[in-house]
Order: structure tokens, then C-alpha cells, then sequence
């Protein structure tokens, strides 16, 4: 079965990330073939991060007509699961079958303290959440309209506890990494806390132009922004950046890379940054041309079984 490539989109006030440029930009991996469109959710975020994945999810929804459109994802311990059924459900009607609810447990101190959250039983929320949507979709609580098929549900994890319960309430994993070498730890880590763990799904930063040293110059700034954005979030610091570390380069170094990266982590689809902050929609025009085709193709061959 082939491997899937997705794109996780960028929405941020900072860089007019609300103008019409992001759905044109997802309107463009649509028609290049990418196979998914994922939406983060932030909250009290200086720079205007995406707040509201899911209204999000529908007007992209009513701009594309295959790829599929998810939440990469969505702070379910944050929502009333029932709220978020009848979401997902309506997405799941008006898009054809196109939604994939992806959840984490979440972990912004921030975010929970400004909505009542209580982040001390993020993780018990969160599987108490995912077992509602899901009743709620079996039609169980009297909830309306119900899906028109089985929506997927993927659930992120980190540690150990929290892969371990991804695995456990999740269809599919969801691990976020920017660098590969982050991203094969996360997945050994995954094969010593869960049996038979279900299929992954790598989300991680990417950008190719013909000349590497251009893609690390139009990058790296916004790796940094994006390091440090995410570092904030949890109370740490920033990683030093290191241009090996990541996925940037030429189109024949990076499908190389990821198909080293792939016998590593097995992973079932693979979504990248479509525009890392700061770069331009010319930048990020280009890098996805060039991995929609150059990359991807090379990769598929490789990796198939």
C-alpha cells in the first residue's frame, strides 16, 4: 500500500496567515495529490495561532475535492465531547466523508487555565471525550446528525504514558517532531510502551527548492519562529538550530532522507509544514510543487510494500 503525504497548514494573524492565501495554498495540494489537510489549534496565542480548527476544517472543506481535511490536532480535554461529535459529524456530511478527527490530550498550562480546563486530568479527559464522540456517533446518545460512515479518529502522544494511551482510545498515532532523528525516537519509544501499536502518522517540518542552500535560507527562519513558538507553549527552551537536522534541502536529498526515515518509523502518512511562519507564499508555492513531484514520487517506490 502506498505511503500518504499531507500538509499541515499554517494559520497565524502574523503574515496575514487569514487572508485567502492559506485555502489557495490548500487548494493547490488538492490538485497536486497531497492526501491530507491538517489544522493545529492554539489558544491566547500572540501571533493569532489557529483557535477554531474545525470552522477552519469547513472552508477548506468547501475549497477542495479529495484531500482530506483534519485536525492535527484538535485540545479534545478543551471541548464538550458532545459539542465535538456534532462537529465532526456536520464536516463529515458536508465534505463528502473527508474529516479525520485527530485529538491530544494538550498541555499548555495557559490554555486550560483561561477555558477551566483542568489539566490534571488531561489524560483521563481525554479518553473520556473519545469515548463519547464515538458513542455519540453510534448513535447512542441521541446526538444529531450522525456521520455518514466511520469517521477516523487518531489521538497524539509524547511520553510514554501518553503513546500508550494514544494507542489505546486512537485509530492511528499521531507524533509531532520537527527533526527525523525526533521523530524515530518518538517511534521506538511507541514499539516498547504498546503491542502492535496501530498505524503512525509523522507530522514534521519540510522544505525543498532546487538550491539547498535557498531552502535552508528561506527556512530557517521560520523554523526558528516555529522552535521557539512551540518551546514557549511548554515552558522550555528553544532547540540551537542545526541545518542537518531537518528536513530542508534539494528534492533528491530529502526523498533519500525520508525514505531512511520511513524503514525507521513505518510511518502511513506523512504531513509536513505546507508555510513555515515567515516564509513567503512563493517559497512555499515552490517547495510543494517540487515534493508533489519530485519528492513524493521518489519516495512511494521506495517505501511501498
Amino acid at each position: 500500500m502506498d505511503v500518504e503525504f499531507g500538509v499541515l497548514v499554517d494559520v497565524r494573524a502574523a503574515g496575514a496567515g487569514y487572508s485567502g492565501e492559506r485555502v489557495e495554498e490548500v487548494v493547490v495540494a488538492d490538485r497536486l495529490g497531497f492526501d491530507g489537510a491538517w489544522l493545529s489549534e492554539h489558544h491566547l496565542a500572540a501571533d493569532g495561532a489557529l483557535p477554531s480548527p474545525l470552522v477552519m476544517a469547513g472552508v477548506l472543506a468547501g475549497r477542495t475535492e479529495r484531500i482530506r481535511i483534519g485536525t492535527n490536532v484538535l485540545v479534545l480535554p478543551l471541548h464538550h465531547p458532545l459539542r465535538v461529535a456534532e462537529d465532526a459529524a456536520v464536516l463529515d456530511l458536508v465534505s463528502g466523508g473527508r474529516f479525520v478527527l485527530g485529538v491530544g490530550q494538550g498541555y499548555a498550562e495557559r490554555e486550560f487555565a483561561a477555558l477551566g480546563a483542568d489539566r490534571r486530568r488531561r489524560g483521563a479527559l481525554l479518553e473520556e471525550g473519545v469515548r463519547l464522540v464515538r458513542q455519540a456517533w453510534a448513535g447512542q446518545l441521541g446526538v444529531t446528525p450522525r456521520p455518514r460512515g466511520e469517521i477516523p479518529i487518531y489521538a497524539a502522544g509524547v511520553t510514554a504514558a501518553g503513546l500508550r494511551r494514544a494507542a489505546r482510545v486512537g485509530d492511528g498515532v499521531i507524533i509531532y517532531c520537527a527533526t527525523p532523528a525526533d521523530l524515530i525516537e518518538r517511534r521506538q519509544l511507541l514499539d516498547e510502551v504498546v503491542d502492535n501499536p496501530p498505524p503512525l502518522i509523522c507530522t514534521g517540518i519540510m522544505h525543498v527548492d532546487d538550491d539547498a542552500d535557498r531552502a535552508w535560507a528561506d527556512a530557517a527562519p521560520g523554523i526558528a519562529y516555529l522552535e521557539g513558538e512551540i518551546a514557549s507553549y511548554g515552558g522550555t527552551e528553544p532547540p540551537a538550530l542545526r541545518r542537518d537536522d531537518y528536513l530542508v534541502g534539494t528534492p533528491d536529498d530529502i526523498a533519500e532522507r525520508l525514505i531512511a526515515m520511513h524503514e525507521a518509523t513505518r510511518f502511513v502518512h506523512f504531513a509536513h509544514w505546507l508555510r513555515l511562519p515567515t516564509l513567503s507564499h512563493q517559497a512555499a508555492m515552490r517547495s510543494l510543487e517540487l515534493i508533489a513531484g519530485r519528492v513524493v514520487p521518489a519516495v512511494r517506490p521506495g517505501v511501498s510494500r
